[in-house]
């Protein structure tokens, strides 16, 4: 898949259209099936929804870090965990490998990451491949793929290339949301087409010109069409006065508002488009009143970003984990950012986990962004009096019985009102 394109050009150039055929032509009736219309990747990215989608959800992604933990606690300067986030190479930063391999992985079904080892076997950088540059392939020793680069093929081992699928059927070929919107994307398409030419021709739905001098030939007749369009169409024309001789007869057509109406207030293809990729509708535009922003963001880290990261870090960990390491060591992306919108809620937050022992003086700090305390002083953690061992309490509670301060043997007590 090509992430970087080539220049792009626009016409400024009104579009020309002069007749009701030529305005209802945006939408084919009973002549091309929506579903039969081709997209790649690129065109659509032209969709302004399919390009917020997929950029919402590549940048949201990118910007979180991904840790390293070793039996359930963070792992400190792990070279792995520096790549991914800081410096996959010398070309690009951690930020722009996850957000184009996210991109690539939402629009062509796949994002790949080619592993550089060094003489050691150990992890060396990281980099993008194209989908368009890369093939799974298989022989008597089993899966490997081949990467082609100007014109030079190279063999890499399976295990030394990260594939991010999100959607799948049997774990080898993907599918993409973009086949479930192929409608939805073209009707978006024509109602879009349909307002910039109603609006490129000074909001006129189409007219009607006739030459009363004779019969023309198609020739003469398309000549005067393209004439009338050059002087008549475009903004700079709406409104203005039109000037006619006896031999002409000129009739504008008129056009419902309600059609109009429809097109612009139809949200149903962004409702899909959100759908399909899981966004909550605020990412698209659409306001949810009866949604709060935390809650709006729990929704949308739980059910959207969380499918969208196991699949990342599933195969980190299928990748990128050894089979010493594979019962203790994990890849999981720090979520802090979206569990921090409200600063005093989460100011309460952890001053509760302090003050019942959950986290050391030196982890409070650091949330707060503070530095540690000197000497180790902050390294262990507080708990107040009230909180003792269970075993303790039990051996408390029957010296407190005894007459020696000692604890009285069970089988020596007796029951009764007086004992």
């Amino acid at each position: 898949m090509g992430i970087f394109f080539k220049g792009e050009t626009r016409n400024i150039n009104p579009v020309d259209t002069s007749s009701a055929g030529d305005i209802f032509s945006a939408f084919p009736l009973n002549t091309i099936p929506l579903s039969s219309l081709s997209w790649d990747e690129h065109k659509a990215l032209q969709n302004s929804d399919i390009f917020t989608a997929i950029t919402t959800l590549s940048k949201d992604i990118a910007k979180l870090d991904i840790r390293v933990k070793e039996n359930g606690i963070y792992k400190d300067k792990d070279r792995i965990e520096y790549l991914l986030n800081q410096a996959p190479n010398k070309y690009y930063n951690g930020y722009q490998l996850k957000n184009i391999v996210m991109m690539s992985a939402l629009l062509t079904g796949k994002g790949y990451i080619k592993i550089e080892r060094n003489n050691m076997q150990q992890v060396q950088a990281l980099y993008h491949v194209k989908t368009s540059q890369i093939q799974l392939k298989d022989d008597n020793n089993g899966y490997y793929y081949e990467i082609t680069n100007n014109g030079k093929t190279l063999r890499v081992k399976f295990e030394d290339v990260i594939c991010i699928m999100p959607y799948s059927l049997d774990g080898i070929n993907p599918i993409t949301a973009l086949d479930a919107l192929k409608d939805d994307m073209n009707t978006q398409k024509f109602s879009k087409k349909f307002f910039a030419n109603f609006f490129a021709n000074g909001s006129q739905a189409g007219s009607v010109l006739k030459m009363k001098d004779g019969k023309l030939s198609p020739e003469a007749r398309n000549k005067i069409k393209t004439e009338w369009q050059q002087a008549n169409s475009g903004e700079d024309q709406a409104g203005k006065v039109l000037v006619l001789d006896e031999t002409m007869d000129f009739q504008q057509l008129e056009i419902n508002t309600d059609i109009l109406n429809v097109i612009n207030n139809s949200t149903a293809s962004t409702k899909a488009i959100a759908k399909a990729f899981g966004l909550p509708l605020s990412k698209l535009g659409l306001t949810d009143p009866n949604t709060s922003l935390q809650d709006s963001l729990n929704d949308y880290l739980l059910n959207t970003l969380g499918s969208y990261m196991k699949v990342i870090t599933a195969e980190l960990n299928f990748k990128l984990i050894g089979t010493k390491e594979q019962y203790t060591k994990e890849f999981v992306f720090d979520t802090t950012a979206y569990r921090t919108v409200d600063w005093k809620e989460h100011v309460e937050l952890i001053n509760s986990q302090l003050d019942k022992g959950g986290i050391t003086l030196d982890e409070y700090r650091n949330q707060l962004g503070y530095e540690p305390i000197p000497d180790g002083l902050g390294a262990n953690h507080r708990v107040d009096l009230n909180h003792i061992n269970l075993n303790v309490a039990d051996d408390y509670q029957l010296r407190k019985t005894s007459v020696n301060n000692q604890a009285p043997q069970v089988n020596n007590l007796e029951g009764g009102e007086n004992n």
